[in-house]
């Protein structure tokens, strides 16, 4: 790989990056009022950690795109995903007060459909790292 390439991945990830950092933490940031952070303590923790999380995700796969490093990274952020999920909607029963009135929520089928979503994506890396890995012992594979 030259000079240029790896400079071209960098200046993509960068703005990849960029974009998505501004998609996913500036604007709602700017869209959700702090009413948000009123009902929901700790929202803007997850909400923050959401994005710092897929932009990581975002900024690694532009760089490391062409590689089986891309896969083994897609296959982490699957895991993390779910892990995240699991967290963030404590569960499945996600409990918060607004003003004198105590809300509880039942998200076990929502999470469940959440994971189920996840474990695609996670099946799908999967297949597509030993795709890659079958077509370069075949010697199909430039790189």
């Amino acid at each position: 790989m030259s000079l240029r390439e790896i400079l071209r991945r960098i200046l993509k990830a960068t703005i990849m990056g960029l974009l998505w950092f501004l998609l996913l933490y500036v604007l709602p940031a700017l869209l959700l009022s702090e009413f948000a952070g009123e009902v929901f303590p700790g929202y803007t923790q997850l909400f923050s950690t959401f994005a710092i999380v897929i932009v990581f995700f975002v900024v690694v796969g532009v760089l490391l795109a062409g590689t089986i490093f891309q896969h083994i990274f897609n296959v982490g952020k699957a895991l993390v995903f779910m892990g995240f999920f699991i967290y963030a909607l404590n569960g499945g029963f996600v409990a918060f007060d607004v003003e004198m009135v105590h809300v509880e929520a039942d998200l076990r089928v929502f999470l469940a459909m959440l994971l189920a979503i996840d474990f695609l994506g996670l099946a799908k890396s999967l297949l597509q790292a030993v795709d890659f890995l079958s077509r370069k012992a075949e010697g199909q594979l430039v790189i």
